[in-house]
């Protein structure tokens, strides 16, 4: 969002707090992912964006506010920095950064004085609730990981402490709309990397090349769904830059479009692009095989998020936005595409001509 925000406010000034990589600085760690958004967007303004932006190294859990205080006053907060795993959390980490870093963050609004928080939260602060769920209500009662619990509770902070917010709520974000493509692979794509990787393995095993037809024979134990918010990567980035020029009214939106896709959907174009048939979603399986049960080991973090029955509002968006921003839709055609790119960028032996 930062560089679609500079593209629309070139004299803004960010201040971004960054954790240094693994051999890299906070530095060099902001101007790689820029630079890398920047291509992405095939744009050739990484230069001018950097000129706008000051880095300082640390930690949202232990947030440095001497270093902070050297760049005040500020006029906006935003927080957007999170631990997305979707998995089992046993040593708490997902759960403090996301709780801790927004206690952190909100301290860092009120020590600054800082009229205006933007947060982003995410859709599945819905958790296990089934039904319609509106951008300013938050009726779950039941979660499916810690990451949804932690962010739940950190929405709530944000709504109880008294400071102007906007809160945006994406879902599951995928590739754009155009060709499927994505910078960064998260969530969904740990499913698509590791049905790539089994079909690859069994193609070897029986001396054909990766991308040849095969009967994979596998079934994933999982209930199936119609209300799956896949959210193309160019909506996310588009709607949160320009609802982030509107006014500050303590507004929620659902950053989740309005074209979920289906569980057969999702079958068909994997299986399409694999060309891996016999790769079906059931909701009993009996007699599992050493394969199958894999399956349930590797990805099944994730399978809950494929089962879900919630229907998210997006009245919110439309009255600020307009209907025009969610007129698009998705198809199989665009599941192929993202499928495709996926496995075109990643592992292109899967899918070589």
């Amino acid at each position: 969002m930062t560089t679609e925000i500079l593209r629309r406010h070139p004299d803004y000034q960010f201040v971004a707090i960054c954790r240094p990589g693994k051999n890299q600085t906070a530095q060099d760690r902001v101007e790689r992912v820029l630079r890398e958004q920047c291509a992405f967007d095939g744009k050739d303004d990484a230069d001018q964006i950097l000129k706008n932006i000051r880095v300082i190294s640390g930690d949202v859990k232990d947030m440095p506010f001497d270093e902070i205080a050297k760049y005040a006053p500020f006029d906006i907060m935003f927080h957007c920095a999170a631990d997305v795993n979707l998995g089992k959390d046993p040593e708490g980490k997902t759960f403090e950064t996301n709780l801790k870093g927004t206690v952190n963050a909100l301290e860092a609004v009120k020590r600054f004085q800082i009229p205006i928080l933007h947060y982003v939260s995410t859709a599945y602060v819905a958790g296990t609730y089934e039904g319609l769920v509106k951008e300013d209500e938050m009726p779950a009662t039941g979660w499916i990981n810690s990451y949804e619990r932690s962010k739940f509770q950190a929405e709530k902070l944000v709504r109880e402490a008294g400071i102007p917010f906007t809160i945006y709520r994406p879902s599951i974000i995928v590739g754009r709309l155009s060709d499927g493509l994505i910078r960064k692979p998260l969530a969904f794509y740990r499913i698509l990397e590791f049905l790539g990787r089994l079909k690859s393995h069994r193609c070897h095993k029986l001396g054909l090349a990766p991308n040849a037809q095969l009967e994979m024979r596998i079934r994933i134990k999982s209930k199936t769904s119609d209300r799956i918010y896949f959210v193309p990567v160019n909506y996310v980035q588009e709607s949160i830059s320009r609802l982030f020029d509107i006014p500050v009214q303590n507004k929620t939106y659902h950053i989740t479009g309005a074209s979920p896709v289906s569980t057969r959907m999702i079958e068909e174009a994997v299986t399409s692009v694999l060309k891996a048939s016999g790769l079906v979603v059931c909701e009993n399986v009996p007699d599992p095989s050493e394969e199958e049960n894999l399956v349930l080991r590797m990805i099944g973090d994730l399978i809950p998020y494929f089962t879900t029955k919630i229907d998210f509002d997006s009245s919110n968006v439309r009255a600020a936005l307009g209907d025009e921003i969610l007129d698009w839709k998705q198809d199989v055609a665009f599941l192929k595409r993202m499928a495709y790119s996926y496995y075109k960028q990643e592992m292109p032996d899967l899918v070589a001509d």
